[in-house]
């Protein structure tokens, strides 16, 4: 099974880490997921062609949107 990592960028393009400790959430497709100690998302092949959603608020507060168009690499 192949990942692709894709980091979130504020708008000044500085790195938000995704990792545990650094946000109270993060949903994809309004789904919970579980932060690990990864500042990264790293994606799998196993999920289909498409766009996600994914919202993202760290520890400070600040909620973040971003939207993947999603082309498997395999």
């Amino acid at each position: 099974m192949n990942h692709t990592e894709f980091e979130l960028l504020d708008g000044d393009g500085v790195r938000i880490s995704l990792k545990s400790g650094a946000v109270s959430y993060i949903k994809k497709n309004g789904v919970n997921l579980t932060p690990d100690d990864q500042e990264t998302l790293w994606f799998s092949d196993d999920n289909v062609a498409g766009q996600y959603n994914f919202e993202v608020k760290t520890t400070a507060g600040t909620v973040y949107t971003a939207v993947l168009d999603w082309v498997p690499t395999v």
